[in-house]
């Protein structure tokens, strides 16, 4: 099976297990609530508050591709804006279908080389993007935890150990790829054992022009790794794209919150629950973390949005950072093959000379 082939089914896996994720969700909270009681969360939502939920998915797809248009300028790989951010939708659409979002980072990279941008320098800006991000969401999260912990205790309700596990669990993940990012012998292990699951499974037919081949990739990596922690300015204003990138989506739920009419909560409170589901939900392996961010908002928030509006409000954030995403990245995949279907057909129409 070609690996096309094999994307496309990985895919239409992911697709099946969302909407049996979904079908979960939307029936647990069609039983449990009142329809009546539903209809009246509906009829109470404010359509400007609505739109702002939308303009903040289009603020955080621009936040996460000003990571990588601002590491490729600093590289001196001017590649423009907008290929960034079709790149970077391209990577959330991926990391949102395949387990444990091991898809994006891949397709956003392959996305970026079209551009120009070899593989070592954007994979070097993956891996900058991603511990930057984590970093900066670990920090953002417990300042906010100590900040506000009697309501996070308040409302937890015997959830501290899902936070927690998320903690270790990201501190982990941060230090494995910091530990790729700066060690040329961690790389090359990597590398080797890759290479030698590649022989086993007779995927590589050329292990050495391959091994070469990818060391090539990691002199670079390397090297732009290294170049950026020299630079602590450019590597402030990554901290601040990635802490605009968060707070994007935090902001969906406080435009959900004032879109049911509710009070009585501030901001800040608001912000450190959703950064803690965050936290909590991020790591689970299955595809957009399914399961886990729905279970989550429900235990998290189920003090803050009362009765009926709770399942309103989860149906309303789940849809603006995650199925919209899904939504966007697949019409932009299905636009993209439709294209190069067209331009294939055009090859073949012209005549040999």
């Amino acid at each position: 099976m070609k690996k096309k082939e094999k994307r496309n089914v990985q895919q239409l896996f992911s697709f099946l297990l969302l909407l049996v994720t979904l079908a979960v969700v939307v029936g647990i909270g069609l039983n449990g609530n009142d329809l009546e009681e539903l209809s009246a969360a509906l009829r109470r939502l404010s359509l400007p508050y609505l739109l702002l939920c939308v303009a903040c998915w289009a603020l955080y797809v621009l936040f996460n591709a000003l990571n990588m248009y601002h590491f490729l300028r600093v590289m001196n790989y001017p590649v423009k804006l907008r290929h960034c951010l079709y790149a970077a939708m391209i990577g959330i659409y991926y990391s949102d279908v395949t387990p444990g979002a091991t898809g994006g980072q891949p397709l956003e990279m392959y996305t970026l080389s079209k551009h120009g941008v070899p593989v070592g320098i954007s994979g070097s800006g993956m891996a900058v993007k991603f511990v930057v991000f984590h970093v900066v969401l670990l920090v953002t999260g417990t300042v906010l935890w100590i900040t506000n912990a009697g309501f996070v205790r308040e409302h937890a309700q015997g959830s501290l150990w899902f936070i927690v596990l998320g903690y270790v669990a990201n501190s982990f993940t941060i230090g494995m790829v910091t530990l790729m990012a700066i060690s040329q012998k961690a790389v090359r292990w990597l590398i080797d054992r890759c290479i030698r699951i590649g022989v086993r499974l007779h995927l590589c037919k050329h292990p050495e022009a391959s091994r070469e081949k990818w060391e090539n990739h990691c002199a670079s990596f390397l090297s732009s790794v290294q170049m950026m922690m020299r630079r602590p300015r450019d590597l402030l204003v990554q901290c601040l794209i990635a802490l605009g990138h968060l707070m994007s989506l935090m902001l969906v739920i406080l435009a959900v919150y004032h879109a049911l009419g509710l009070q009585g909560v501030n901001s800040a409170q608001l912000i450190t629950m959703g950064v803690l589901l965050y936290i909590g939900a991020g790591y689970t392996p299955l595809p957009g973390a399914s399961g886990a961010q729905e279970g989550g908002f429900a235990v998290l928030f189920q003090g803050i949005f009362p009765d009926a509006l709770l399942f309103v409000a989860l149906m309303i954030w789940r849809f603006c950072t995650y199925y919209l995403s899904v939504l966007v990245g697949a019409a932009l995949t299905v636009v993209e093959n439709v294209s190069a279907l067209r331009r294939q057909k055009q090859e073949q129409r012209r005549p040999s000379v």
